[in-house]
């Protein structure tokens, strides 16, 4: 259109020029000059038309571009609803602006080396990844709906009669917790069931480089199931039916005879200055003048089936029921924790005399900080097995084990733990039943004496990282 317009004009402008001369008196010369006059203009409008032409489709394309980015914008801000946030906070995270939807990644390493001492056995030493987790958590929906996936490798370890356990990777908490309003809540899935204390407590979280042996002995462990609870400023209370004891990642249909538990553990707190925040791990720190006490108790009862005899509270039973009892008393720089937990169990294949086997165990232990970042601590373990039943000579009745250590907090996410352990009491790891006194694992390093010797020591030193 704009060339047509520049055509007229051309047209226009010679018709103006040849009304004003007189063609007819012109000579050939003259003639030839106007004739390169008028070509010079008609290419100059021709070039200016061209380029306003290329300007015109140069500035369309440049706004395709742009609503071509705009639109890919909006696409990609209505995938992300209101915006995403993503940081640090108690763990990396991810998660929409208006809180609906989270996920948080944590993790934990412990690098440990023992040297163990036992008699008439070769010492033993060495160094192992004792703990690597990574932990999924947060929320789906909205903040109530709320979930835990733990991730584990697990060590390759030399089980009872040499048998071996190769290293892999399985799954430790897998939950789904729903708060239902008033400090009520339920949760269904696999973790840890609410009895002993020293085990509810994170194992980044523990006094020493690993538990107690006793706790060893009487803990429930993770299991599968659900829990409903309650919980306000000054009272909890968790109530979960299970699978039993250490019933990790297990198969519905696995016992034809059906296994099942039944745990109930309640949690007060006493003082004025008391918070749930003070108690959760088992280390001493700064509570800016802040004291408090919880006290807990906890009931634990198991039936596993004609046929399903499995190791717990120092005995090989299928039936048990056991409680424990523990304090915590927390103040500025120090902490002071004891329990005592007591089992009996059935089965009318323990003795042609007797079918139950009760025993009992208590811990106590403290810790002090010495400087900001240097705690010291010490901790007694004691088992016992009343009118207990060995077999091939093995001791079935006690034991007693002191440790002594100290902690070093790099930051609050890496400390340095190292502790030395003494049995007073010959070490036994069940497999004699009917008696079962399992006091030891490869967990905690301890290992089976041989026969009645006893004095065997350990000494432990951990490097932990936790974000």
């Amino acid at each position: 259109m704009k060339t047509l317009i520049g055509a007229l004009a051309i047209s226009l402008g010679g018709t103006a020029v040849l009304a004003d001369s007189s063609i007819d008196s012109m000579n050939d010369q003259q003639l030839r000059d106007m004739v390169l006059e008028l070509k010079g203009e008609v290419d100059e409008l021709r070039a200016s038309s061209n380029e306003n032409w290329l300007t015109e489709r140069r500035s369309e394309e440049i706004r395709g571009l742009v609503s071509d980015v705009l639109a890919d914008a909006d696409t990609r801000s209505s995938l992300q609803g209101d915006g995403m946030t993503s940081g640090y906070n108690k763990g990396f995270f991810i998660g929409t602006a208006d809180g609906n939807w989270l996920v948080r990644l944590n993790s934990q390493l412990q690098v440990r080396w023992l040297f163990n001492h036992a008699k008439a056995q070769p010492d033993a030493f060495g160094f192992e990844i004792r703990r690597a987790k990574l932990k999924f958590s947060g929320h789906v929906i909205d903040p109530s709906w709320q979930y835990k996936l733990s991730i584990v490798s697990n060590r390759q370890t030399v089980q009872f009669e040499d048998k071996k356990q190769n290293a892999n990777v399985f799954v430790e908490d897998a939950y789904i917790n729903k708060k239902l309003g008033n400090g009520m809540y339920i949760r269904a899935g696999q973790f840890t069931a609410p009895f002993t204390r020293e085990e509810l407590v994170s194992s980044s979280r523990q006094l020493a480089v690993d538990r107690s042996v006793v706790n060893n002995a009487f803990t429930w462990t993770r299991t599968q199931g659900i829990m409903v609870g309650y919980r306000n400023d000054t009272f909890k209370i968790d109530a979960m039916y299970n699978e039993g004891p250490n019933n990790l990642n297990s198969n519905a249909l696995a016992s034809i005879n059906g296994k099942q538990g039944l745990n109930v553990r309640g949690e007060m707190l006493f003082g004025d200055e008391s918070e749930w925040g003070l108690f959760k791990g088992m280390n001493a720190k700064a509570t800016d003048g802040k004291m408090g006490f919880l006290l807990g108790a906890a009931f634990g009862w198991f039936n596993g089936g004609l046929g399903n005899v499995q190791e717990y509270g120092n005995a090989d039973v299928a039936q048990s029921i056991a409680f424990t009892v523990d304090g915590t008393l927390v103040g500025d720089g120090w902490q002071l924790f004891s329990y005592f937990v007591w089992s009996d169990g059935k089965d009318r294949y323990l003795s042609p005399a007797r079918d139950t086997q009760d025993s009992w165990g208590w811990v106590v232990q403290g810790g002090l900080l010495v400087t900001e970042d240097v705690e010291l601590f010490a901790r007694y373990s004691l088992g016992e097995i009343p009118d207990g039943v060995s077999q091939g000579g093995l001791p079935s009745d006690n034991l007693s084990v002191l440790t002594i250590g100290g902690n070093w907090f790099f930051n609050p996410n890496v400390k340095l733990t190292m502790d030395w352990g003494y049995a007073f009491d010959p070490v036994t790891d069940g497999g004699n039943a009917p008696t079962s006194a399992d006091y030891t694992t490869s967990g905690t390093g301890w290992r089976p004496d041989v026969g009645d010797e006893d004095g065997q020591w350990l000494l432990r030193a951990q490097m932990q990282l936790v974000f």
